[in-house]
């Protein structure tokens, strides 16, 4: 069987200045979910913002992302775990 080629997607470089106290936070989160670095966490935080713009995207049916995480050493377990308490948050906010 022949394997499929996917497009590749090049990343772009993003500069942004944060305090050291948002660092801080960042760097305990990331460790305290398994990241190893805050990028992926970073990365993380702004797909759930883009979800919430977009209706029809699921986070959980984004191979490529999840692909992406347990690559960088993120378990299962906690992926699932994030993508559980995502999907709590959501139905939460809808009955406020």
């Amino acid at each position: 069987m022949p394997k499929i080629i996917k497009p590749v997607q090049n990343m772009i470089p993003l500069h942004i200045k944060i305090t050291e106290e948002m660092h801080e936070l960042l760097t305990e989160v990331a460790k305290k979910h398994g990241f190893p670095r805050i990028q992926g966490l970073i990365r993380l935080y702004i797909r759930q913002g883009l979800d919430a713009e977009d209706i029809n995207y699921s986070l959980a049916n984004d191979s490529r992302f999840l692909n992406k995480l347990k690559r960088q050493g993120v378990s299962d377990e906690i992926i699932q775990s994030a993508l559980q308490e995502h999907d709590n948050d959501d139905e939460n906010s809808h009955d406020e």
